[in-house]
């Protein structure tokens, strides 16, 4: 469900997590791909889960937020339970899933980038698409220019 962004209230007094560190990838990664796991909040909309999330999309200027809404009925113990276990209970990559990761990016990228001939072919296609290269202003000025050779008269530029 979504919920305007700025209904979602933050009571600093009772988060654990006070500083939310480098926002910047987390920033970048939810501009790229999206929020992936939404905001968790009470049933009054008061945050209990994704202090991080809900910044970087506030910077990112989102006015709605993907939450998920689980009564607490005011049960601070499950509240507190529930901050604490997003934030524990996981489990990093090792260092051995991180290599891995690089490398099927990097055989992600190169299948994108394809082989020297498909790359050659997208290069010719882009150098002979008509108007490749010129933008609406320089073709008007091409064209004046064009006008002006053929009257004898030289064309004038700023």
């Amino acid at each position: 469900m979504k919920l305007p962004i700025e209904n979602v209230k933050v009571d600093d007094e009772s988060r654990i997590r006070k500083d939310p560190g480098d926002i910047a990838p987390l920033e970048n990664s939810i501009r790229k791909v999206g929020l992936l796991n939404p905001i968790l909040v009470d049933e009054n909309n008061q945050l209990v889960a994704g202090y991080r999330r809900l910044t970087a999309c506030r910077k990112l200027g989102w006015r709605e937020v993907e939450v998920t809404v689980v009564r607490f009925e005011g049960d601070l113990l499950k509240i507190l339970e529930a901050e604490v276990d997003e934030n524990l209970l996981r489990k990093d990559f090792t260092g051995e899933e991180i290599e891995s990761i690089e490398r099927r990016r990097e055989e992600i990228l190169r299948k994108l980038r394809g082989n020297i001939w498909q790359r050659f072919w997208r290069w010719l296609k882009k150098i002979f698409r008509p108007g490749s290269g010129k933008r609406g202003q320089d073709k008007e000025q091409d064209r004046d220019n064009g006008q002006q050779e053929e009257s004898g008269q030289q064309a004038v530029t700023d």
